[in-house]
């Protein structure tokens, strides 16, 4: 059976909303053991309030010594109940890993893609780990940890087809499996594109390769991971995979909204695995042979240690007041950190201060309000008291954790080397017995330089650049040091102000270009989730226009922007409209 539906009608539009949390939670499989029987087909989403909770999940979990984990037993790699009884796979293996952490004992729960959300907001699960994307649709029910995965819809085609990128299948005819994240990914990607396709749905996607092959559809759309468990029509010929995919797919943990506690636990717990390099060591093992991609974000702070229950409160704290309805009705947004600078601040001072003007004004002038500056030495301070409603500039730290939310970062910089364009040095094993100018700005640069250069058995001689300006200069013309070592965001004026005779070091080969790396995020309320959404969801818009990475170009080289985390779905929240 398979069901013709014209692209773009608003049959469409209005059915995937009405199922939306089923088909997002993971792609319909082909049969594999499980305990409860898998709902193939969506149902309507019959709504679940938002209720305040009583008590953390970390209480819950503190007094049992156990956490359970909502799992999906029928989705490999990421969930699988094997002969042996045994629940296996990527999430699986990562909930044991953060059991193991806390310490405490790993309890697997199976969940569908229809009851796992509610299974969450009941209590019957601690957590969800059920190869969850991360769907701006579901933001409303539950909350997400940091993205530990990026998958992707991506397209499978004949091989004889000239399509080769998504654009090519505009007015064409595309197969999806019924009830998926496929059939949003299709339904997205030509919402976003104002581009059209026929979409036909199948049952499974066996039965929508076949149809691909025998010339029914002109693709097939659906998880890479799935299209590519398509390996014996692949490997002889038939079809290909396209490489540019619709959309990434950003999987995440769900926790109960505003359990924000417990929610820190996790983001720190997968942090830690992150620097222990557990993560890498669990994707290497469902995918073997890939290159492993670093998707989380390590916060200053995490430790060499695991955080551990103890540390969190087991309470839940509510803002006195939330930032969105006190926003609307004054028309305002209460901004802190935005410096007034002397006029002879350094160009590097003046570059960040912009930034962070320019950014707060994009987002102000789209939710149709006014900035207002609140003056402070302590912009984090300023936002718990309730005195501001977002602070710029403020570095990811755990150490803020229990005063203020932190949203996605939008900057980076760090330590680099700045060298003439013409030299070949790249590390500190090339520079032995060379001048390093460091910022006497920047306490400590020397002993760092040293320590740097002791790490690969060298040693260097140190020169002190009193002004951030002069750093050509010395390099150039007085030959005071051969190179510069400090933050980006000093070197990089000097880099433009020379074009074409410095250049920073990108450390040739597989290595770190960033002997630091600092994160700049906004810090919003605590546990004000709808706000701390709304920029993030802005943030996102934002990169994925291309007016994010524009005005970065001040303070960054265009090869150092991060990849932004864009969640899937609608570009408005709560009556804002957030497409530029």
């Amino acid at each position: 059976m398979k069901k013709l539906i014209l692209a773009g009608l608003t049959a469409l539009t209005l059915s995937l909303g009405l199922w939306v949390t089923g088909a997002s939670l993971a792609q319909q499989m082909d049969a594999v053991p499980t305990l409860a029987p898998p709902t193939p087909i969506p149902t309507l989403d019959n709504g679940v309030s938002d209720a305040l909770l009583a008590e953390s999940t970390l209480a819950r979990v503190q007094r049992s010594g156990e956490v359970r984990v909502g799992m999906l037993y029928n989705a490999p790699p990421f969930g699988e109940l094997n002969i042996r009884g045994e629940v296996i796979g990527y999430d699986a293996d990562l909930a044991r890993a953060l059991a193991e952490a806390w310490d405490v004992t790993f309890v697997p729960v199976q969940v569908t893609r229809q009851t796992a959300v509610s299974m969450l907001q009941n209590g019957e699960v601690d957590v969800l780990a059920a190869a969850l994307v991360h769907r701006r649709e579901l933001d409303s029910q539950v909350e997400f940890s940091q993205t530990y995965y990026i998958g992707a819809q991506a397209m499978l085609v004949r091989n004889e087809d000239t399509a080769q990128q998504p654009a090519d299948l505009a007015g064409r005819r595309v197969g999806v499996v019924l009830g998926t994240s496929s059939e949003l990914a299709v339904a997205e990607w030509q919402r976003r594109s104002g581009l059209s396709a026929m979409v036909l749905t199948y049952y499974n996607l066996g039965q929508a390769v076949t149809a691909l092959a025998a010339g029914e559809v002109d693709a097939v759309v659906d998880s890479r991971v799935h299209l590519q468990s398509q390996s014996a029509s692949i490997a002889s010929g038939l079809v290909r995979l396209l490489e540019t995919p619709i959309t990434a797919e950003p999987y995440a943990l769900a926790v109960r909204r505003q359990d924000v506690n417990w929610l820190n636990l996790i983001n720190w717990t997968l942090q830690y695995l992150e620097t222990q390099g557990k993560l890498k060591e669990i994707y290497q093992t469902y995918f073997p042979g890939g290159s492993y991609p670093s998707v989380i974000i390590p916060w200053n702070g995490v430790g060499e240690d695991a955080p551990t229950l103890s540390q969190f409160q087991a309470d839940v704290p509510y803002p006195a007041q939330y930032v969105i309805p006190r926003m609307r009705q004054a028309g305002v947004l209460r901004v802190a950190g935005l410096v007034d600078l002397p006029p002879d601040a350094p160009e590097s001072e003046r570059r960040l201060d912009a930034l962070n003007r320019a950014l707060i004004q994009v987002m102000a002038s789209r939710w149709g309000v006014q900035v207002q500056a609140v003056p402070g030495d302590d912009p984090v301070g300023l936002v718990a008291s309730g005195q501001a409603d977002i602070a710029a500039s403020v570095v990811l730290d755990w150490a803020f954790s229990d005063r203020v939310d932190l949203t996605a970062p939008y900057l980076l910089h760090g330590e680099r080397l700045m060298v003439k364009e013409n030299d070949d040095y790249e590390t500190f094993n090339d520079i032995r017995g060379k001048w390093v100018g460091v910022f006497a700005s920047e306490p400590g640069a020397a002993d760092r330089v040293n320590a740097l250069a002791a790490s690969v058995n060298t040693a260097v001689r140190i020169f002190t650049i009193n002004r951030e300006q002069d750093a050509a200069f010395n390099i150039l013309v007085d030959n005071n040091a051969d190179m510069a070592f400090g933050d980006s965001l000093k070197l990089i004026p000097n880099l433009e102000a020379n074009p074409g005779l410095l250049r920073i070091t990108t450390r040739a080969g597989n290595a770190d270009p960033w002997y630091s790396r600092t994160y700049v995020a906004f810090a919003v309320p605590r546990n004000d989730i709808d706000f701390r959404l709304l920029v993030d969801y802005t943030l996102q818009e934002l990169a994925r226009e291309g007016a994010w990475q524009n005005l970065l170009t001040p303070v960054m080289l265009p090869q150092d922007v991060f990849s932004f985390d864009i969640w899937p779905g609608a570009s408005e929240y709560l009556g804002f409209i957030l497409a530029g």
